[in-house]
């Protein structure tokens, strides 16, 4: 069963003009994840070949390095599902790269993001993340 409740609504976009100040206008995050107040899992997805813009990085990296501990990530996920009339099933996508640390790198043979999950989950003791 999808946890997306009107796909209609998912598919329209949010028209970001008249909201910006020369080159900066607002951004979005594609996922969050944050448990207890003490993991913050962040995520952008996009097709494979596409790179996260310079701006958006910067803020996916500014408020993981804020985070007020040390457990907190950003997965840069890509996919190669080309058929624009069809939800992108996330649970399918790859992990190319990881910030941790305040510094990326590649993720292990674009490992499968449950995967790189069930990894953070155990290294940080997880409990409510259970896959």
């Amino acid at each position: 069963m999808s946890l997306i409740r009107n796909s209609k609504q998912v598919r329209q976009t949010i028209d970001f003009t008249g909201v910006q100040s020369g080159k900066i206008h607002p951004t979005d995050i594609d996922v969050v994840l944050e448990f207890d107040n003490e993991v913050l899992i962040l995520m952008e997805v996009k097709r494979i070949g596409n790179k996260i813009p310079i701006g958006q990085r910067l803020v996916l990296e500014r408020i993981a390095n804020s985070w007020h501990t040390k457990k907190s990530v950003v997965f840069y996920v890509t996919h190669d599902f080309k058929n624009d009339n069809k939800d992108i099933p996330l649970d399918k996508c790859s992990v190319e790269s990881i910030y941790l640390k305040k510094e990326w790198k590649p993720a292990k043979q674009n490992i499968n993001l449950i995967d790189c999950l069930k990894g953070f989950s155990e290294k940080w003791n997880i409990k409510k993340l259970k896959l």
